[in-house]
Order: C-alpha cells, then sequence, then structure tokens
C-alpha cells in the first residue's frame, strides 16, 4: 500500500483538527512516537482502558470511531442526512462527491477512494451531493483545540449522569 499526499482542505481543516487530536492525546499522556493515534474515548473524553492482555493493545475496535462519528454528528445537529444515518463511510462519500464536483475522473476517484480500477461504486454508492455549500456542521462540535479547551473541560467536570 502506498501513501498518497493530500493538501488540506480549506473547509474541512483536516490538518488543524489533527493537530488538535495530536494534542489532546499528549495532554492524555497518549502521544508517544508508539501510541496508536485512533484511540477510543470514555463520555467525559479520558482515554478508554483496556485490560492488558488485550489482543488488539489499545487501539480502538472498529466500531468505536463510527460510535464517535456518530456522537459528534448528533452533537452537530446532524445526526442523518437525507434520512441516513451519519456513518463513517459519510467522511468517505464526502471525499468523493467534492472530488467528482471538481471535475476529477472516475479513475483518479478510484485511486483515491482505493476502489478497483474499472468500479463505479464511487459513483453509485458514494456520491452523495446533498448539502454542498452549507458550511461543516462539525465547526459545531469543539475540536479539543483553541478556544474549544474551555468546553471540553467544562465538559470533563461535569457528573456523570447514570
Amino acid at each position: 500500500m502506498t501513501n498518497r499526499f493530500i493538501r488540506d482542505s480549506a473547509d474541512l481543516q483536516l490538518v488543524r483538527r489533527a493537530r488538535a487530536w495530536i494534542a489532546v492525546l499528549h495532554e492524555l499522556g497518549a502521544g508517544g512516537p508508539n501510541d496508536p493515534l485512533l484511540r477510543a474515548l470514555t463520555v467525559k473524553g479520558g482515554l478508554r482502558s483496556y485490560p492488558a492482555d488485550r489482543e488488539r493493545g489499545k487501539r480502538m475496535r472498529p466500531g468505536s470511531l463510527n460510535e464517535r462519528l456518530q456522537h459528534l454528528a448528533e452533537q452537530a445537529g446532524v445526526p442523518y442526512i437525507d434520512s441516513k444515518k451519519v456513518i463513517s463511510h459519510s467522511w468517505r462519500a464526502g471525499a468523493n462527491t467534492g472530488m467528482k464536483a471538481r471535475g476529477v475522473s472516475l479513475a483518479e476517484r478510484n485511486l483515491a477512494g482505493r476502489w478497483s480500477p474499472g468500479s463505479t461504486t464511487a459513483d453509485t454508492v458514494h456520491d452523495r451531493p446533498h448539502g454542498v455549500g452549507e458550511g461543516d456542521p462539525l465547526d459545531k462540535v469543539p475540536q479539543y483545540g483553541g478556544t474549544a479547551r474551555a468546553a471540553v473541560a467544562a465538559a470533563r467536570a461535569e457528573p456523570p449522569t447514570e
């Protein structure tokens, strides 16, 4: 598998968000060079702990990313888009839809999305042009960086609800 460089987009600001996440990992004591980048968090924003003998170690289970994305989508007020629940594949569809809108060929999108050459999946499944130009709903959700730190600290200080 080869890595591909994708320039940051002003509307997504993935580099800013990734740097903010890495800063949070450092604050939580999990920012070492051998620590996994994707970690599950508790409801209060701490690192989820796992048994020492866990086969996967400290890495997130596959469903954790989807659960976290759905939690963020609910906080942003958009748990559903076009009557479909937001899922982790929504990110993949969004990238493909943006590339298609800017005239990127199907062959190039297949390469970027890791679909088979000649596949039409990018056009038949992952082309979802809804909501284009309406801004980024995740701007409403604290990104653990900059001015959002106060909101995160306040959320962590709240007593758990049961």
